[in-house]
């Protein structure tokens, strides 16, 4: 039986992509056609610009940043949800004093397609 509750270790984000994050899906307790992380981008710090063939989405938890998309900025506060085109290059400048933290969620939708079919069929 897997565990329902899923507590945040704090001191095992590993920093990648210049940002300091945790994988938290997959997990056993959600059968999801889709994986999802917490975000760290740290007070005066920006991620690296990077670009894959996942659709992605970005909930904004606390803080405010510029999420770049294809070199255009977009101002983003906490409850913003900020979504990311496949294929397109991205990335996000923290120039606060503050922390700036987000949950991205992405996905295959081809993966995410034949997920839903073997469900249904």
């Amino acid at each position: 039986m897997p565990d329902y509750i899923s507590k945040m270790d704090w001191g095992s984000l590993r920093h990648e992509y210049e940002l300091d994050a945790k994988r938290l899906l997959p997990w056993d307790a959600i059968d999801a056609p889709f994986a999802g992380a917490w975000c760290v981008v740290r007070a005066q710090t920006s991620s690296t610009p990077h670009q894959h063939e996942e659709s992605e989405l970005f909930i904004i938890i606390s803080g405010t940043a510029d999420v770049f998309i294809d070199t255009v900025p977009h101002s983003v506060k906490k409850g913003d949800l900020v979504s990311i085109p496949v294929g397109s290059e991205h990335y996000i400048s923290n120039q606060t004093g503050e922390d700036f933290h987000m949950y991205t969620i992405f996905w295959n939708t081809e993966s995410a397609r034949l997920f839903v079919k073997g469900k249904v069929a």
